[in-house]
């Protein structure tokens, strides 16, 4: 019985570690949203815990941002979109840079790379988005879809 509950619990962090790194799918202009707040709510929440000087919890809140830019780079892959895929890419390198960092235990590394992720994210989005002044919602520039 010991060893079936072991085998269990190793099946369980085998599935959960996969589970972390899947593509989600971004098909349409909804779904985009929904990636790009669940993105946003990543990295702020990354950035929070990294200002506290907790890297585990960065680390942690942090973990939704990669599934999603994959997303992000299918979306625009499927609609022929070479500049803004490679931005994509970029991010995802920048992201995996940053999980990295807070895996460690040099938290000024961690700042570090945090900054090259967001420096990311807003040529990506000077580029492509346009943000309302007033409800702080994005949309995408004309032309850029």
């Amino acid at each position: 019985m010991g060893r079936f509950l072991a085998g269990v619990a190793v099946l369980s962090v085998v599935l959960a570690g996969s589970i972390g790194h899947a593509q989600m799918k971004v098909a349409n202009l909804d779904d985009y949203r929904k990636a790009m707040q669940a993105i946003g709510g990543a990295v702020g929440g990354a950035n929070k815990a990294l200002q506290g000087g907790m890297m585990a919890d960065a680390k942690k809140a942090l973990a939704a941002a990669k599934p999603n830019l994959m997303g992000v780079e299918a979306f625009f892959t499927a609609r022929s979109k070479p500049e803004l895929v490679a931005m994509a890419k970029t991010a995802i390198e920048k992201v995996d840079a940053l999980d990295k960092a807070l895996g460690g235990t040099d938290s000024a590394a961690a700042m570090a790379a945090f900054k090259e992720v967001g420096a990311t994210c807003q040529a990506c989005h000077a580029k492509a988005r346009d943000q309302d002044p007033n409800t702080k919602a994005y949309s995408f520039k004309p032309g850029i879809l």
